[in-house]
């Protein structure tokens, strides 16, 4: 009896056990996805790439796979890893596109929304552009001051014009000579360009156009490995040093993100600005984003300055220095947007609001552009 009562005993300590060991290692239910992050769409012709990351909790969540879909039309699209591309697209239309991760609980949280593009046929997206002009409309419909840029057959400027309709006159008029390492103006004006990259990398100018025996102005420019403008130095009449010294700085996208102008001798601060942009759409070339651009803002919009900004400027604010004491002289806060584009994907209007950006003089108030695509 005994005997039995020990058996008996042993068998039901070894099922408690087992039962104990089962209810600790129990799977755990599988979660819901979260959100994908790091939603980026890019536009072709009647379709859009979407790139993303994988949510926080993939490694758990057993994903099988992810579905993107459009804003408007909520025309989707599926895939098991990115990119996915989305088709049937309308070309010209303004898009967004969300993405939600699946797994065998059902579909996950939905992403915050990506950058907005706008498809385009194949046509227009081969279509290389350039400003043909630049126009403020300021007072009414009518254009109250202009530049207009003309150009030989081989899309080279030739000719410009700046004129202002409110007091009617020509501000400033220009023809270019070109030879293999310069483009000429006249004897006070004319640039230096690299001849493989066509970069302007010098400036030469009269700091009065009308005197010439005006000090002589000096710029020049250089760019990093990735064709981006990272220095300007400006010397003075033959000056073996820069009087004064530009540092652009850029951010991990090659974002133009501010600017710091100094005295040489000193490094003590003239000029210090910070730009942000609108980066909900990636558009074509658009006009630079020079705040220090005095010397250059007339002819930056049809010259080779480096590499351009992928998105329209949002802010921008640039504070003016006394180098002798570091004091802020002025401050000029300008605010961009109303954006809209072309069937090519340029900035065809903008609107600027708050302070003229002296350095970035074209852009105030409402803006039109207006272009010469091949």
């Amino acid at each position: 009896m005994k005997k039995g009562i020990i058996i008996q005993t042993f068998f039901l300590t070894t099922l408690l056990f087992i039962v104990s060991c089962t209810k600790n290692e129990e799977v755990q239910p599988i979660a819901k996805p979260t959100a994908p992050t790091n939603i980026v769409a890019t536009p072709g012709d009647g379709q859009a790439t979407i790139q993303f990351a994988a949510p926080l909790n993939a490694a758990s969540a057993n994903i099988i796979g992810y579905t993107v879909t459009s804003v408007p039309g909520n025309i989707t699209a599926s895939g098991i890893k990115s990119p996915i591309t989305v088709i049937g697209l309308t070309n010209g239309t303004s898009y967004q596109f969300k993405v939600v991760a699946v797994n065998s609980r059902g579909i996950g949280e939905e992403s915050v929304s990506s950058n907005a593009v706008v498809p385009i046929s194949a046509a227009a997206m081969n279509k290389v552009c350039s400003v043909m002009s630049i126009s403020r409309y300021n007072n009414g419909a009518k254009s109250d001051y202009a530049l207009t840029v003309f150009y030989d057959f081989v899309n080279r400027p030739t000719r410009m014009v700046m004129y202002d309709s409110l007091r009617k006159i020509k501000e400033y008029e220009a023809s270019f000579v070109y030879q293999s390492d310069a483009i000429v103006i006249d004897q006070q004006q004319s640039f230096k360009i690299d001849p493989n990259t066509q970069q302007i990398r010098s400036y030469t100018t009269k700091e009065n156009l009308s005197n010439s025996n005006s000090d002589t102005y000096l710029y020049t420019y250089t760019y990093n490995d990735s064709g981006y403008l990272i220095v300007k130095n400006q010397f003075i009449n033959g000056s073996s040093k820069p009087i004064y010294t530009t540092n652009y700085n850029y951010d991990n996208n090659n974002l133009l993100i501010g600017c710091t102008m100094v005295l040489s001798s000193t490094n003590k601060k003239v000029l210090e600005s910070t730009i942000t942009y609108e980066t909900t759409r990636i558009i074509k070339s658009f006009i630079y984003t020079f705040p220090d651009g005095f010397e250059s803002f007339k002819f930056s919009p049809i010259f080779n300055y480096g590499k351009k900004m992928k998105y329209p400027v949002k802010t921008m604010v640039t504070k003016i220095y006394d180098p002798n004491n570091n004091s802020v002289l002025d401050t000029w806060t300008s605010s961009y947007g109303s954006y809209t584009f072309t069937p090519e994907n340029y900035v065809s209007q903008g609107v600027q609001s708050g302070d003229l950006q002296q350095g970035f003089g074209f852009f105030y108030g409402r803006i039109g552009f207006t272009y010469l695509c091949q």
